[in-house]
């Protein structure tokens, strides 16, 4: 009993000691991590810990960045994708003078520059963009590594509304306190040798959103700040109607664009959509159709605020249910005002009409501001709070609750934008303004005129809406203003519920007798009235369609082919399609206007019309992609290379290059490997149609590859095109040759050393192709070398090594295909092929990448070539013992004193390979191989002899035979695997793989 009572005791001892044991070890472990964290915010910006502090920066960049909020959401939670959701933004220089593609890329090009753009045009997400790629570039797989790099340029996107709070410290100790948030403490000193160093890129985001009275200032600090640290980068954005020119001194000033098309395309693309909405493609191409049906609202589309709005109510409100995009504008303008008030997904403290009252009042007070003055936008907060509180008034309600209401409108509806740090309110887009100006206005016909005129730029896109927003009579309306602006009551026929026959008759006459003179915006007005889908609009549009067939007056013809265009109707397609017999005439022309929906007519004309593979080219969309490809498989290659270098260039488009992916092609008739480097999936159909491209490019003359109108097909084809020979012999270029005396004058100038140049007599000079190339490259590895930074000097810089590349025997259709890349990449390619003297095969571009310094690299480190080294020096051995006379015996043949001579044969053959691998790949290796060559072949025929002899004396000559044939046929099978390493290493270190096809490749 005692002894079962010990076990017990034990037992439920073990068992306490266990819990609290564990107990310990979490009490231990969350002491010590509190220790841990203690002194990391101790000593964070210590040297010992910055580049941890560094890295734990950087996730919290990527962790803040790669979502973003959606000020309308329904669900608190839901945060779209920056990386799949934005688009590359396009400005323009000043104030709209000049463009610039992308202004990713000019943010990059100049130090100083000032980011201008209306509300919601997406310059905070610019900037957001610009730090999570960033941070993205050096997080690795799993987001648990991070390689900081070059720490250059290093992000710090900080809010200028944060000066609002007080004066505080100066812009350094907000920037310490900035890399505090992101999880980098104590950064004082860190940050003042940083930004001493031009290490930070400072992106100083809303001066709007500075207090006005504090603005002066603020601007002042910026200004002394870039004095103080002139190498920093510093970013400044802004809204248009705010800034007054105070960074006139910066080097750019950039304008953000409107969305066009393409971008609307792109940026729908990439919306997360729902699982219970369509397929994402379909959705994308329905909602650019409903868009495209009605051009006033795809104009609001072209805001990414709005269109962000127009995604998430297709996506999130109409997903499900029988509704649709309306075909009028006031129509959607009633639709997105009353979803995104109405919110019955989540509780509202305050009904619905009362904040369509209110946003009514609002609208009503901003569209009175006289459109000359200055930022007529923003109404400050007082006035805004004011009529609400009359709103409030006039519903019996606490007027004190103006404030909370006007917070859940701005923040639950995003109609209405907190601009300039709170100070003042603004509609999200003017024409919604409108809408609500006129909506307040429904029963008021005289002050609705009464305002246009006094005030007809202010209010012509209000006097529209009213028309169309109710079932209502505009007969008096229309009336009024036809006397004043012939062309608005034109507009207003086509929004307009119900107009007098007779006037509407009478206003159509005269604008088809003025038809040939019309303008724009008359044009314009042709082209809504005829899209509308009552009777009226059917008449217009036939008047049209027979004016384009029939007309003889040229002036006429034009005008109403383009009105066609405009009415972006499906007949309007047919119409213009039968007409379009020239690519010189009108209706060619406007077809071409009618984007997606006129690629099936331009697909029909092709064959026959090559003209129609440029107009598909120009729409530069993933329909007229796909169209293009269909007509590169069925009609025969040879018919026009046209499509082949249209389609080439679309690949660039990263929305249309995904389109392509699942593209039908005709598999197994081309080669795929000039893709398989780029390839997506199981099977990338973009493999078949970068090789039917290529094998086009390949084959083209020189006139051809040269023709200034088609333009540059994406550089990974055309790379792979101009530097790798596939079939037969390697072909080289000569290593050595001779140049004119301006060419060796350049080439001296170029030059780090003089050891590629040389002079033989007075004006003959020969140069060393590869020791030139591999000075050039050492230029292109230094990135503060001046030859290569510069864009003058690197120009000069192309050109000479093109020159000297032709010297050597470059193909005039190589150089032309060389011409087809960017000029940076064009200087690599021109490198590569300088640097090795011989263009690759296939396996360099698509063999995977591996570490040249790994065993299974180099043949020469094989374990097969170590195995066939053990098998010959044993058989050498056995060959020695043979041939020395001591040992043998005798001779088979010959005297005794040739068993000597054979056994100094072997071991100078075994010198002669040490002598091989000890200086194989110098200059000299010809005199080598040529030294040793004989020496080997001697020592082999020897070895084998006195072998195969040694073997036949003690076992007989038919296991010498056997033994024999098993050497030679393992020995042979050595040889090869060596051989196909050494290809491999052959292809993995010419220089084509780090020079071109790395820049090429995706990056993290």
């Amino acid at each position: 009993m005692g002894d079962r009572l010990e076990v017990w005791a034990v037992g439920a001892g073990g068992f306490l000691l266990g819990v609290a044991v564990l107990a310990l070890k979490d009490w231990l472990g969350g002491k010590l991590k509190v220790l841990l964290e203690f002194l990391y915010g101790q000593f964070a910006g210590s040297r010992l810990l910055r580049r941890a502090a560094l890295a734990k920066y950087t996730r919290e960049l990527y962790r803040r960045h790669k979502e973003f909020p959606v000020s309308f959401q329904v669900d608190e939670s839901f945060r779209l994708p920056m990386e799949s959701v934005y688009v590359p933004l396009r400005g323009g220089n000043g104030h709209g003078n000049g463009s610039v593609d992308r202004l990713e890329a000019a943010l990059r090009r100049k130090r100083r520059t000032v980011v201008l753009g209306v509300p919601g045009a997406g310059k905070t997400m610019l900037l957001r963009h610009e730090t999570l790629m960033w941070a993205k570039r050096r997080i690795r797989a799993g987001r648990r590594r991070v390689d900081l790099g070059d720490l250059k340029d290093i992000p710090v996107l900080f809010e200028l509304h944060r000066l609002n709070k007080g004066e505080g410290s100066g812009l350094e100790g907000h920037l310490s306190d900035h890399f505090k948030r992101h999880g980098f403490p104590r950064a004082d000193k860190w940050v003042a040798s940083a930004l001493a160093r031009g290490d930070l890129a400072l992106y100083f985001d809303g001066l709007d959103e500075v207090s006005t009275d504090l603005r002066e200032r603020v601007v002042g600090m910026i200004k002394d700040f870039a004095e103080t640290y002139p190498e920093c980068r510093i970013v400044v954005t802004c809204r248009v109607a705010v800034y007054e020119g105070q960074f006139a001194e910066f080097h750019q000033t950039l304008r953000v664009k409107d969305f066009d098309e393409h971008l609307i395309r792109r940026f729908l693309g990439g919306w997360p959509w729902q699982a219970g909405t369509a397929e994402a493609t379909s959705s994308v191409d329905q909602l650019l159709g409903a868009l495209r049906d009605t051009p006033q609202i795809m104009s609001l589309a072209r805001n990414p605020l709005l269109l962000t709005m127009i995604a998430y109510l297709y996506d999130f409100v109409y997903a499900g249910t029988d509704q649709v995009l309306p075909h009028t504008r006031a129509d959607f303008y009633k639709q997105v005002t009353d979803n995104l008030l109405i919110d019955r997904r989540r509780r509202s403290v305050f009904p619905y009409p009362l904040k369509k009252a209110v946003l009514r009042h609002l609208a009503l007070v901003a569209q009175d501001v006289p459109s000359q003055a200055h930022d007529r936008l923003a109404m400050p907060a007082e006035t805004v709070l004011g009529r609400i509180g009359a709103v409030l008034e006039q519903h019996g309600r606490d007027t004190s609750q103006a404030e909370e209401v006007l917070t859940e409108i701005v923040e639950r509806s995003g109609l209405l934008l907190a601009v300039d740090n709170g100070e003042r309110y603004q509609f999200a887009h003017l024409t919604l303004q409108e809408y609500l100006a006129a909506e307040f206005l429904a029963a008021d016909p005289g002050g609705l005129l009464d305002r246009y005129r006094a005030d007809p730029p202010a209010w012509r896109e209000a006097v529209r809406l009213w028309c169309g927003a109710e079932a209502r009579d505009c007969t008096e309306v229309v009336r009024a203003v036809r006397d004043h602006d012939a062309v608005l009551a034109f507009q207003c026929l086509a929004d307009a519920h119900t107009v007098d026959d007779d006037l509407a008759e009478s206003i159509l006459d005269g604008f088809r007798r003025r038809l040939a003179h019309a303008g724009d915006t008359e044009i314009a007005a042709f082209g809504l009235v005829a899209g509308d889908r009552r009777t009226r609009g059917e008449r217009v549009f036939e008047f049209l369609r027979e004016i384009a067939a029939t007309s003889h007056d040229s002036r006429r013809t034009r005008a109403a082919t383009r009105a066609l265009a405009a009415t972006h109707l499906p007949q309007a397609v047919e119409a213009l399609a039968e007409l379009a017999v020239s690519p010189n005439g009108p209706a060619w022309a406007a077809l071409g206007q009618m984007g997606d929906l006129a690629v099936p007519a331009f697909e029909e004309m092709a064959p026959v019309r090559p003209e129609a593979y440029r107009m598909l080219w120009a729409i530069r969309t993933p329909k007229a992609a796909l169209a293009l490809n269909r007509l590169m498989w069925e009609v025969p290659s040879r018919a026009s290379v046209d499509r082949y270098f249209y389609l080439g260039e679309l690949l660039t488009v990263p929305e249309i290059a995904a389109e392509l992916r699942t593209a039908p092609t005709d598999r197994g008739t081309v080669p795929t490997w000039v893709w398989r480097p780029f390839t997506e999936g199981y099977h990338d159909a973009r493999a078949e149609i970068a090789g039917r491209i290529g094998q086009v490019l390949r084959d083209s003359e020189e006139d051809e590859l040269r023709r200034s109108d088609l333009p540059d097909p994406d550089p990974r084809i055309v790379a792979a095109v101009a530097l790798l020979h596939e079939h037969g012999p390697r072909q080289e270029l000569e290593l050595t040759v001779r140049i004119p005396t301006g060419l060796a004058a350049a080439v001296t100038d170029l030059s780090t050393s003089s050891g590629a140049l040389r002079q033989e007599r007075a004006g003959e000079y020969l140069i060393d192709v590869r020791a030139f190339g591999h000075q050039m490259e050492s230029l292109l590895d230094d990135d503060g070398s001046p030859p290569i930074d510069a864009d003058q000097a690197r120009s000069r810089t192309l050109d000479v090594c093109l020159a000297v590349l032709g010297q050597a025997g470059l193909p005039a259709r190589r150089r032309a295909l060389l011409d087809r890349l960017p000029p940076a990449l064009r200087l690599r390619a021109a490198v590569a092929l300088l640097t090795q003297g011989w263009y690759a095969d296939p396996q360099t571009w698509v063999t995977a990448q591996a570490d040249p310094g790994t065993p299974g690299y180099g043949f020469l480190r094989h374990w097969s070539t170590g195995l066939t080294l053990l098998l010959w020096l044993a058989i050498s051995g056995l060959a020695g013992w043979r041939a020395l006379p001591p040992t043998a015996g005798g001779q088979p043949w010959g005297p005794a004193w040739l068993g000597w001579v054979a056994t100094a044969v072997i071991v100078a053959g075994w010198a002669a390979v040490v002598t091989f691998a000890r200086y194989r790949g110098r200059s000299d290796r010809v005199f080598v191989v040529g030294a040793t060559l004989f020496t080997a072949v001697a020592a082999l025929f020897t070895v084998s002899y006195y072998a195969f002899h040694a073997v036949e004396r003690v076992w007989g000559n038919p296991v010498a035979t056997c033994a024999a044939a098993a050497v030679v046929t393992y020995s042979g099978a050595a040889a090869l695997a060596a051989s196909a390493l050494r290809d491999r290493k052959n292809a993995l270190t010419h220089p084509v793989r780090h020079l071109v096809l790395d820049p090429l490749l995706p990056h993290p």
